[in-house]
Parts: structure tokens; sequence; C-alpha cells
């Protein structure tokens, strides 16, 4: 299925988040695009290092989300990300 690299709340390590965005983006679902957002007030526990979301979306004409394929959290410092949704 396009658009699907791992499973819903599958714990992976990454190399770097620009490498998953990277993978994420050759395999989205056509018209859909990737965006990398900070997590404000939300520290992955074992760091403390703020949590980045990663969002594989369908936006529609007027701008706004029309559908979420795929959300994942990462830690950039820990390399660890899991797919959320």
């Amino acid at each position: 299925m396009k658009g699907a690299l791992h499973t819903p709340f599958e714990e992976f390590t990454i190399k770097t988040v620009e490498l998953l965005v990277s993978q994420l983006e050759k395999s989205r679902p056509e018209g859909a695009t990737v965006e990398v957002s900070a997590m404000e007030d939300s520290h992955h526990s074992p760091c403390m290092a703020e949590m980045q979301a990663i969002i594989v979306q369908t936006v529609g004409q007027d701008g706004q989300p029309a559908h979420t394929h795929s959300m994942y959290q990462v830690c950039p410092v820990c390399k660890t990300a899991v797919r959320v949704l």
C-alpha cells in the first residue's frame, strides 16, 4: 500500500529526521504532502528533547487538511520514531 512504511504504533530507530522525511516523500500517496513541525511542550521522557511531528496529509482546496494518512512522533536526539496514526 502506497504511503504505508510502518504500522500504527510501531516504534523504530531512524538515522536522521531528514532521511525519514525523504522516505515518506517517496512513498506518499499522490497529492499528499509531508510536513515536519516541533511539538511544543512535548518532550521525550528519556532525554527531555523536544519531539517533532511528521504528518503525511492531503490538503483540501481551502488549504485545510482533508485527510491525514499517517503521523509520526520523532525524537531527533535519541533517533527514535513511532507512527501514531
